[in-house]
């Protein structure tokens, strides 16, 4: 089966993609870049501001063409938006065949196959070190999630909401994560925006400069 993907938002959004993308490789299924080639179609939603949702819904409609001239049966909303307005995207757009919330990633793959949903209680999720991702950065690039959700209900600010209570990553899972970067030629590692836990808000990822091939010569030739 391929599957063609559309990511809107923020880097959030853009890991909860690669995610989705890897546990769908890792389950034998194809991807394509081509939404006219596509068996089914995933558009992961924004919906943080006004235009941002006006992006959302104007992608999801454009995909919804493909099921008509195209070979798509399937066309799956995933994020954020899910997440706010899922009672009327199931009311008042016919088009969309599932639904993913950020919380339900892991079961991204039975949805595209058209399985039987389970009936399971739906979990703060959080991917780890040996959750299969497929990159759609530039090689020398990758964004890594070291958290996710918070505990601060901000007026301004719907994170909580979307995302659920904070959690955070083991060090050793960020730090494995990282190791098996670089050894694919990663270069330079930032950490998707998170809320941070203070009254700053968001905060800028942090790039991280992945040590080179010749760092530990180098170290032991200056001693």
């Amino acid at each position: 089966m391929k599957v063609g993907f559309v990511s809107l938002g923020c880097p959030k959004n853009l890991v909860d993609s690669e995610v989705m993308m890897g546990e769908l490789v890792s389950r034998g299924h194809e991807l394509t870049s081509q939404p006219d080639q596509a068996d089914v179609l995933v558009v992961n939603t924004c919906s943080f501001i006004d235009p941002a949702k006006k992006e959302s819904i104007d992608t999801i409609l454009e995909m919804a063409e493909y099921k008509r001239i195209g070979r798509a049966r399937r066309l799956i909303v995933a994020g954020c938006l899910v997440e706010r307005y899922r009672g009327d995207i199931q009311k008042s757009m016919p088009e969309v065949d599932a639904l993913i919330g950020v919380n339900e990633l892991s079961r991204i793959v039975s949805i595209c196959e058209g399985l039987p949903e389970a009936p399971n209680p739906i979990e703060p999720y959080l991917y780890h070190d040996l959750t299969p991702r497929v990159l759609a950065t530039p090689k020398h690039f990758a964004y890594i999630k070291i958290a996710e959700g918070c505990d601060h209900p901000c007026t301004f600010c719907v994170i909580p909401q979307y995302r659920g209570a904070f959690r955070s990553r083991r060090f050793e899972s960020v730090i494995a994560e990282a190791t098996r970067l670089f050894s694919q030629g990663v270069r330079c590692a930032a950490r998707a925006p998170r809320a941070d836990r203070n009254a700053a808000g968001e905060v800028d990822p942090l790039p991280v400069r992945l040590p080179q091939q010749g760092d530990a010569e180098a170290a032991e030739h200056d001693r």
